[in-house]
């Protein structure tokens, strides 16, 4: 019910580009209709746009337009955007009261019940007006068919990553329309809901959509058997808590005969910081890295606070450069994360990586740093997610880093698995992927906070690399 109700409105505010309607003006007092097809099968809603307008300067007219409909359509709804309506025996009224220097616009919505030309009639009645006492008619001709539905089985699922968010982090989920058939699906439409507090940034791939509300509506037309669409929304909510995220799919001229995967939500967490920031500087100049052509950057965190934390975001606000390893976005700023513990009175040095590549100002005032939950960074089943390399190269440098070095696709996006134990028991992801620049690609482990601690603290450590799908 939810969807069909959206797809009404779609019609509302778009007829002018679905039909032409017909037009009775004089001077600048005009009456205008638009339905939303010319022609449309038994049963669909048929939606009518009446457009009043009077720019006489002087006149005060007390206006009423009726709407006449013939006995084979079945009354759906109206709506105005002044005044009132009554609908009482296929005669729809709107009374719109003292009309001067505006335009009115006014909606009717029908379900016609027979096959055959459908004629709704249009008229305007003005009182206490001196130039145009007679009635304005018109009247719109539409044609109904009893064609047969195509079949097909129109089905929506959402994916969404179950991390623990923080308000105002930039987040992306997606939205998957596929097509079960077994016929082609024509006239569908995907509309997304956002709860409230909750800014939508960005839409990939960019499709033309309309904003109704909370909801955004995409006309992905004819959609064959077997086809699927998918779509990655980012947003940004502003509050905390337990957001709901919905999406639903329809088709104005297919019949589904399974309407229960037309319907999908998901649920987000959001929450907020929880602690004061902690202290964080740069401890070094900026540096060109000739091996990754990255300019870099050392950072020093430090816990001053009496108490341990878990995991730590630093946010670096006002840049002219890219972060290159950051995790996130937080209200436009990019972070990095050191996801494990920071005891009290414990600092730690991390690496901030910066392209495109040459010496900028970063001030101390620019770098925030803020308690976080630990992010879980458990590798997903590699069997159904990516596909795993072979290592050509593993290098210590003389800088206490290891250099690792693999065959790539470019243009491929690969990530980069570690762990201290060579069974992989207790591997995680070293954040972030990353997009190969040739055939081979050299990947360097410095430490935090791409990997927890440097790979110099460790024993050994052991690596996997992945070709993401």
């Amino acid at each position: 019910m939810r969807f069909f109700n959206i797809l009404r409105i779609i019609a509302v505010l778009t007829i002018t580009t679905l039909a032409a309607g017909n037009k009775a003006e004089a001077q600048n007092f005009g009456l205008s209709v638009t339905s939303s097809a010319g022609s449309i099968l038994v049963s669909n809603s048929l939606t009518y746009t009446i457009t009043l307008t009077n720019f006489i300067p002087g006149e005060f007219p007390i206006v009423v337009v009726s709407n006449v409909l013939p006995a084979s359509v079945q009354f759906v709804s109206q709506t105005t955007s002044q005044g009132s309506f009554t609908n009482y025996g296929g005669t729809n009224v709107f009374y719109l009261g003292q009309f001067v220097n505006q335009i009115a616009l006014m909606t009717l919505t029908v379900r016609p019940t027979v096959a055959g030309s459908l004629t709704n009639n249009i008229s305007v009645v003005i009182t206490n007006f001196a130039i145009l006492p007679a009635p304005l008619l018109t009247n719109l001709i539409t044609f109904v068919t009893n064609a047969p539905k195509s079949l097909a089985d129109l089905a929506v699922t959402m994916t969404a990553s179950t991390q623990t968010n923080l308000v105002n982090d930039w987040i992306t989920y997606g939205v998957t329309a596929r097509n079960l058939g077994p016929s082609a699906a024509s006239g569908v439409f995907l509309t997304n809901t956002l709860p409230p507090g909750v800014i939508l940034k960005s839409v990939s791939p960019n499709m033309v959509s309309m904003a109704v509300g909370s909801n955004r509506i995409f006309n992905l037309g004819t959609l064959n058997n077997g086809r699927v669409t998918n779509l990655q929304f980012t947003v940004q909510p502003t509050n905390a808590g337990v957001l709901n995220f919905s999406a639903s799919i329809g088709s104005s001229g297919t019949a589904d005969p399974n309407l229960t995967n037309n319907f999908a939500s998901t649920n987000i967490t959001i929450i907020n910081y929880l602690s004061s920031p902690l202290f964080v500087v740069t401890n070094s100049g900026q540096t060109l890295n000739l091996q990754n052509g990255l300019t870099e950057q050392s950072i020093l965190l430090s816990n001053n606070f009496g108490t341990n934390v878990s995991a730590v975001r630093v946010i670096v606000t006002n840049l002219t450069k890219q972060l290159f390893n950051s995790v996130g976005v937080n209200n436009g700023n990019p972070y990095v994360v050191l996801n494990t513990g920071l005891a009290a009175g414990q600092s730690v040095k991390l690496l901030l990586q910066f392209s495109p590549r040459g010496n900028f100002p970063l001030a101390n005032s620019q770098l925030q740093a803020f308690a976080v939950p630990v992010v879980n960074y458990a590798p997903p089943a590699p069997a159904s997610t990516s596909k795993l390399l072979n290592i050509s190269r593993i290098v210590p440098l003389a800088n206490g880093t290891v250099l690792i070095e693999f065959p790539s696709v470019l243009g491929k996006t690969y990530t980069v698995v570690y762990s201290d134990s060579a069974s992989f028991s207790n591997a995680a992801i070293a954040p972030p992927s990353f997009v190969a620049p040739a055939n081979k690609t050299q990947w360097i482990d410095y430490g935090p906070p791409t990997t927890t601690s440097a790979p110099t603290n460790s024993s050994a450590r052991f690596y996997r690399v992945f070709l993401n799908p």
